[in-house]
């Protein structure tokens, strides 16, 4: 899959998509990572109530195959504009 958004890009984030409905498997999403650094990534996974999230670029991507599954408070919100 080509990346959708490339390195550097600038996007529009918005939380308020998911005060009406819960993240889905292939949204794209910012979110914090353990050490509060944001990131842009595509839900591939929700088991247990945990997100797992990954870049478009499997090959070299930090992303919840190093990083582990994250929780629902730790996504800031979904891309809803690539600038």
């Amino acid at each position: 899959m080509d990346p959708q958004i490339e390195d550097g890009q600038s996007v529009l984030v918005s939380g308020l998509p998911y005060w009406f409905k819960t993240p889905q498997i292939n949204d794209i999403v910012a979110f914090k990572d353990n050490s509060d650094k944001v990131l842009v990534k595509r839900i591939s996974k929700i088991q247990n109530g945990k997100y797992f999230l990954e870049g478009d670029n499997k090959n070299d991507s930090l992303d919840s195959r190093k990083l582990g599954s994250f929780s629902k408070d730790r996504i800031i919100g979904e891309i809803i504009l690539k600038l």
